[in-house]
């Protein structure tokens, strides 16, 4: 088997700055809220299949409880805030932080996904006939 031709590493820096995560090309969006089909450089399909976008929700969902939460509750806790502010900070919070990381959300459901699977990047499926993009 031989080394594949992008690293874990090269997976990880793409997937922090937007790039694919087989070429690095960009854009990686047409738009904040549309993933492109394909790659626009490689033509790497971004979306695999049906229910691919849960891990982007994931990640989106992860960081805006555990990135926001635990900051409002220690506000709170230090008398800084009121219990109603919290309140409406906290639904702002949940509707305003999804809707701003969405596209770097895609970006490290594309890094994680891609990392723990780098195989199945076209760049490092080689010429192997038991990788097929559209599984």
């Amino acid at each position: 088997m031989e080394a594949p031709t992008v690293s874990r590493w090269q997976i990880v820096t793409r997937g922090l700055t937007n790039r694919c995560p087989n070429c690095g090309g960009r854009p990686i969006f047409r738009a904040w809220f549309k993933l492109c089909y394909r790659c626009p450089r490689c033509a790497m399909k971004m979306a695999r299949s049906d229910g691919f976008f849960l891990g982007a929700v994931v990640w989106n969902y992860g960081l805006t409880v555990f990135g926001c939460l635990p900051l409002l509750l220690a506000l709170y806790a230090a008398g800084v805030i009121s219990l109603t502010t919290l309140g409406l900070i906290g639904a702002t919070v949940g509707v305003v932080v999804p809707a701003v990381i969405y596209p770097w959300a895609w970006s490290l459901w594309l890094m994680t996904y891609y990392w723990a699977l780098p195989h199945e990047l076209p760049a490092n499926a080689g010429t192997d006939p038991n990788i097929d993009e559209d599984e």
